[in-house]
């Protein structure tokens, strides 16, 4: 074969053998290195015989002599079937030479790193960090609090509460837990709730709601992150219901604000400082409305409460809602308008119609009674009094007051309607009548202008009384 019977470099003995010239005539070509006069280089017979010389031609060789040993084909080349075997195996064997990769290429591409569950089997079960999940992480740990607004299901005046639908985000930091040492293969480790029991938790709560659920929606919705210098973000959507500040004053025209405190249960500002996260700590996912209210406003601040065990941080969130008086003004105010309108038109139906005139009123104050009631029955009762409750009494007493005009006009047309004798009637028209003195007839009139006039300055005064705090609040 080829590679035991090959031409070599003989630069130390300072020889050059030439080929014989029947193997010139045969390849064609002269095999030679350039570059190179020293070329040692076996015979045309030994080149083919297994018995002489056995030497490896180098690999830079045979580079060379294949491209030369094409470049002019000579038929002579199919008279040997050794030299046939040879050009099939120098074929084979380059394409194998490019194909494998250098060794330190490889080397270079193979990094290490950990997989999550190395990293938890590290941290909380090596016997040599001694992970304790009841001992603090540092003194005292600061806690930052971020609450995500998803949603406000309810506002009820009768229970005082709401019912809202919120992301609490807790954030803090847990040196043993730092892995960046340990090359972890993500950026972060994820777990659920499960994990928690695992680690420490500074263990917060509203301590004011009425009532607290975690969504369980297909699962227990927690989520815990840890990253790779020993932050936790922590994550759970809860369901709570808390209380609310309601003052009726001014209603329909109020505003009502409901709160939730939370704080950490178990520890004290010795051990944990209880922190909003600036610069957003409130975020709404969208504008919260419901149907009789809008949420026009939400703050936040800290307040240190002191107990007997010490003191606490309570973090306060206030939202602040306006309640939408659109229906109230179809159901209450418009209704009562009209019913006092209603009330006025016995003043055009002269002083002798007193049983229409007198149906009239009866049925508007039934009117204004009925409507009274279906407001206020779906209000918390108070002892103060309310804007409807003022508007509603004073629409009454309007229509009471037209009853008593009727009153006053039946009398006295009843006066005027009385046989007298011939004597007297002839004596009261001899007699000058008082240029003070009023009859049924100008009492209508003056009726007519007079109650329109005052329930006018009446709407100006409550409208701009109780409405200036709603102007001044949508300014805002």
């Amino acid at each position: 074969m080829l590679d035991e019977r090959c031409c070599r470099l003989d630069l130390s003995r300072g020889q050059v053998h030439r080929p014989k010239h029947k193997l010139q005539r045969d390849l064609g070509v002269l095999p030679a290195v350039p570059g190179s006069d020293e070329l040692a280089c076996c015979s045309s017979r030994s080149a083919f015989m297994p018995q002489h010389n056995h030497r490896c031609r180098p690999t830079p060789l045979l580079y060379r002599f294949v491209p030369r040993l094409f470049s002019r084909p000579n038929p002579a080349l199919l008279r040997f079937p050794a030299w046939r075997s040879t050009v099939i195996l120098i074929l084979s064997v380059i394409p194998l030479a490019h194909s494998v990769p250098p060794l330190h290429s490889s080397l270079h591409t193979i990094e290490y790193c950990s997989n999550d569950t190395d990293i938890i089997d590290h941290l909380l079960y090596d016997t040599a960090l001694n992970y304790n999940r009841h001992q603090l992480p540092s003194n005292p740990v600061e806690v930052r609090i971020e609450l995500w607004v998803q949603e406000v299901t309810s506002v009820s005046e009768l229970t005082q509460d709401f019912e809202i639908d919120l992301y609490v985000n807790e954030f803090w930091e847990d040196p043993a837990l730092a892995y960046e040492a340990l090359r972890p293969c993500k950026g972060n480790l994820s777990f659920d709730y499960k994990m928690q029991d695992n680690i420490w938790i500074p263990n917060t709560c509203f301590i004011n709601s009425k009532s607290a659920q975690i969504h369980s929606s297909p699962f227990r919705n927690v989520f815990l992150m840890v990253f790779p210098n020993g932050s936790i973000w922590s994550c759970w959507r809860i369901k709570s219901t808390g209380p609310c500040v309601i003052d009726l004053t001014k209603f329909p025209m109020d505003m009502i604000s409901c709160l939730l405190t939370f704080e950490s249960y178990n520890y004290n500002t010795r051990e944990v400082r209880m922190k909003w996260n600036q610069p957003s700590p409130v975020l709404l996912f969208k504008d919260i409305e419901l149907p009789d209210f809008t949420m026009v406003n939400f703050s936040t601040h800290i307040i240190e409460a002191k107990y007997a065990a010490g003191v606490w941080d309570e973090l306060t969130v206030t939202f602040v809602f306006r309640r939408r008086y659109g229906w109230y003004l179809l159901q209450g105010y418009i209704p009562t308008y009209l019913t006092i309108f209603i009330s006025w038109i016995p003043f055009y139906l002269g002083p002798r119609a007193i049983p229409a005139r007198t149906m009239i009123g009866v049925n508007a104050l039934l009117a204004m009674t009925f409507q009274f009631g279906n407001i206020i029955r779906n209000l918390p009762r108070v002892s103060y009094i309310k804007a409807i409750d003022v508007w509603m009494l004073s629409g009454m007493t309007f229509v009471f007051a037209s009853l008593i005009e009727l009153a006053v006009v039946g009398f006295m047309n009843r006066n005027e309607g009385r046989a007298e004798i011939k004597l007297r009637d002839l004596q009261k028209r001899k007699k000058k009548k008082s240029p003070y003195r009023i009859d049924s007839e100008q009492l209508d009139l003056i009726s007519r202008v007079a109650f329109p006039v005052v329930y006018s300055m009446f709407n100006v005064a409550y409208w701009v009384f109780y409405m200036s705090e709603v102007f001044t609040n949508e300014e805002k």
